[in-house]
């Protein structure tokens, strides 16, 4: 009874798409892995398309985005100038990326993108599984008992599942826990409610045994909204009351937070850093240095020693500056629009919930990390972004 259950829902959620949607939910599924697998999968799908003579026809139906790909060869071109060869690289991986986003954009359909959620959600009880694994690890290590959930702040001691980085990890638990924020708002049966009530518990853990704390800021803002946009009285008052029971909880034993002894020394390297940064935008305003740039020349100003900025509210004029910020405006002014009308013309408000959902996250988050400039992070948040396509690409108007 169970395997025909089993088999049912399987031919319910994957029959009747075709051989590209295929390709999509391979790409979408190898975000969950090590970030090189998902490269991997992108160049492949990549490679089909161009063997299909189909990229050509992708890339005309966004005009606007020929603006990211003049974008794409102007911080890779300046990356070579500059010397920063780790800074083409990513020029390359943004550009693969960006096809492959292009490519979404023309086969996303409503019931492709509610699978691609729900694969997301389960999918990532799985990294949990593998991030209490890599926990047991370094308990071991660090002679702790596993029942304290105790996280200490040097970075090889912090879960980051699959993710490379646990800020990484962090922010991807952010995106995970508001989709399941999503799909708990239309679903009918309590037996999937307590799916996603546990989903989210599982994520809630392993951000907490990531160490991530600037993740946790962005729920008190972007959850209340999404089910006030969707008029879930219900649900907006179990979160609020949550939260407040939370912040009482911290009020008692301020400890309970992670890391919460370094909070002040965190913030001091975050503003040396920050310094860092503006020093390198007053010298390079116009084309920065290409990606990375924070850690091709963090030496030459005497700068903390990390990757990137911490902000995303500087890094990208540091790396790109204000003519390489100014190139991808159009298409994602474009993009903006898409998202707006579901809102205005009332398309779909909890499609819009989520995306505006997404884009305070990297707003908030963004305040204190640059999280949002990698390869999974990146490819998830626009998936989510680039959504709106099934109502408005001329492929899926035309049925």
């Amino acid at each position: 009874m169970l395997w025909k259950r089993a088999v049912n829902f399987y031919h319910r959620k994957f029959d009747g798409y075709d051989f590209e949607e295929y390709l999509i939910m391979a790409a979408v599924c190898s975000i969950f892995l090590p970030f090189f697998c998902s490269l991997a999968v992108i160049a492949v799908v990549l490679l089909y398309l161009l063997f299909k003579g189909r990229l050509p026809e992708i890339i005309k139906e966004y005009p606007k985005s020929y603006y990211v790909f003049g974008f794409c060869v102007l911080t890779g071109a300046v990356s070579l100038f500059y010397h920063n060869w780790l800074g083409a690289v990513c020029a390359v991986g943004i550009a693969l990326v960006f096809l492959f986003i292009l490519f979404y954009r023309t086969k996303v359909t409503s019931r492709l993108f509610e699978l691609i959620v729900d694969a997301s959600c389960i999918i990532s009880l799985f990294c949990f599984v593998w991030a209490l694994m890599e926990y047991y690890s370094i308990v071991k290590i660090l002679n702790f008992d596993f029942f304290t959930f105790e996280v200490v702040d040097s970075p090889k001691y912090r879960v980051n599942s699959t993710f490379f980085n646990a800020n990484y990890y962090g922010m991807m638990v952010e995106f995970l826990i508001l989709m399941c924020v999503y799909k708990m708002m239309n679903v009918k049966s309590t037996r999937r409610v307590v799916f996603y009530l546990i989903t989210i518990t599982c994520n809630l853990l392993g951000l907490y045994l990531s160490g991530c704390r600037t993740a946790w800021l962005a729920f008190l803002v972007t959850i209340p909204m999404m089910f006030l946009l969707n008029n879930h009285k219900k649900f907006f008052i179990g979160t609020m009351s949550i939260f407040a029971l939370g912040a009482i909880v911290l009020l008692i034993d301020p400890q309970m937070f992670p890391r919460t002894d370094s909070l002040f020394e965190y913030l001091g390297v975050r503003t040396d850093i920050w310094m860092t940064a503006i020093h390198g935008i007053m010298d390079h305003p116009l084309l920065g240095q290409g990606p990375l740039t924070y850690y091709h020349t963090y030496k030459l100003y005497g700068g903390h020693p990390t990757q990137h900025a911490h902000s995303v509210y500087l890094d990208p004029f540091l790396c790109f500056g204000v003519i390489g910020v100014a190139l991808l405006v159009p298409y994602f002014y474009e993009n903006g629009k898409e998202i707006w009308r579901l809102y205005k013309y009332r398309i779909n408000v909890r499609l819009f919930s989520l995306i505006l959902g997404f884009l305070l996250t990297v707003m908030i988050h963004g305040i204190m990390d640059y999280t949002i400039f990698w390869v999974q992070t990146a490819q998830i948040f626009l998936l989510v972004l680039s959504a709106p396509s099934m109502y408005f690409n001329k492929y899926h108007m035309q049925q």
